[in-house]
């Protein structure tokens, strides 16, 4: 098969061996995958490491399911299957109480094992979600993580509901999503920070009421702030932006240290600071049904496409920022 491989010197697409699907698992034939800002940090910037070299990168996948392991049942061979792209053991103390995504034996397609920047994967069973009708291959690639993972973050780990004020930092593609989440939600305000006048633009666009510079005046009161950017500066200030028992929630990952301020008033306004990594399997298949149904909209998620081969010209794209708001695909087939 094809796949686009990063090794020591760089990422190139060539012959690859085919995998084949053992115990428990199932081979995917990929149509469509997304390319992710964390891909860049692999591929381009190499500020993030790869569990090993040479790898496959990709992991946001929707495929066919071609063949499967002894234990799988047949009827998922030619279905459409989107991949959640964390993998988990499923029998540690973290996945047996729903929380696979902190699982101590987490892997992730494209970081930990090979990925889906290729013409086939395997994977387990358990990732497979079945892609609902109406729903295209791109879309149900995108949704597997950046959609998911914003998913997870407002709903689950923010609580965000019906009149809360809300702020997001960071108006790229995951804060784009949890722009629009938020306010599917209820939120009753919801305010983007970014400091691209296009960023800011797409978010009023989204469903942001309001959107704003990182150094101008406005500082909130919020009752839940999300960090998409993954800096020190956004994460300190979306903290000093909460009300009284607000919630900030970090999603964005980077190598900078942050400061909480005083203890005293951190302890006296009952504010919390939370972790939000991924996305269960459970909240992906919401979010595919939610998308199915018109019950979350989101616009312009897919961006450009490219072929496999061209795989590093669209990383070009998302390096610079010249895919948008869009998810820049690779379509395999």
């Amino acid at each position: 098969m094809r796949a686009a491989v990063l090794d020591h010197d760089g990422l190139s697409v060539r012959g690859w061996p085919d995998p084949a699907p053992g115990p428990g698992e199932v081979l995917v034939a990929l149509t469509r995958v997304g390319i992710c800002g964390s891909d860049v940090h692999f591929a381009l910037e190499r500020s993030v490491r790869t569990a090993f070299l040479p790898i496959v990168l990709g992991h946001e996948p929707a495929g066919i399911v071609a063949a499967v392991g002894f234990g799988v049942a047949e009827h998922w061979v030619g279905r459409r299957v989107a991949v959640v792209p964390m993998l988990s053991c499923g029998d540690c103390a973290f996945c047996n109480s729903g929380r696979t995504r902190l699982c101590r034996g987490r892997e992730v397609l494209g970081a930990d094992r090979h990925g889906c920047w290729a013409e086939l994967v395997v994977v387990p069973e358990a990732n497979l979600l079945p892609i609902p009708d109406g729903v295209p291959d791109e879309v149900a690639a995108v949704a597997t993580d950046a959609v998911a993972t914003a998913f997870h973050a407002v709903r689950t780990r923010g609580e965000v509901g019906p009149g809360l004020r809300v702020a997001i930092w960071g108006a790229g593609g995951l804060g784009l999503c949890a722009v629009a989440i938020a306010r599917s939600l209820g939120a009753d305000s919801v305010v983007a920070v970014d400091p691209r006048a296009a960023a800011r633009e797409r978010a009023l666009a989204h469903g942001a009421d309001m959107a704003y510079e990182p150094d101008t005046a406005w500082r909130g009161p919020v009752d839940v702030a999300l960090e998409f950017v993954g800096r020190a500066a956004s994460v300190e200030a979306a903290i000093r932006s909460l009300d009284r028992g607000g919630r900030a929630v970090v999603v964005g990952i980077g190598p900078e240290r942050i400061s909480g301020g005083g203890l005293t008033g951190f302890a006296m306004s009952e504010r919390e600071v939370l972790g939000s990594v991924g996305a269960e399997p459970d909240e992906v298949r919401e979010v595919l049904d939610l998308l199915a149904d018109g019950r979350l909209v989101l616009p312009n998620l897919v961006g450009e496409h490219v072929a496999l081969e061209d795989v590093g010209a669209g990383l070009g794209l998302v390096a610079d920022g010249r895919s948008g708001s869009g998810r820049v695909i690779v379509d395999v087939s």
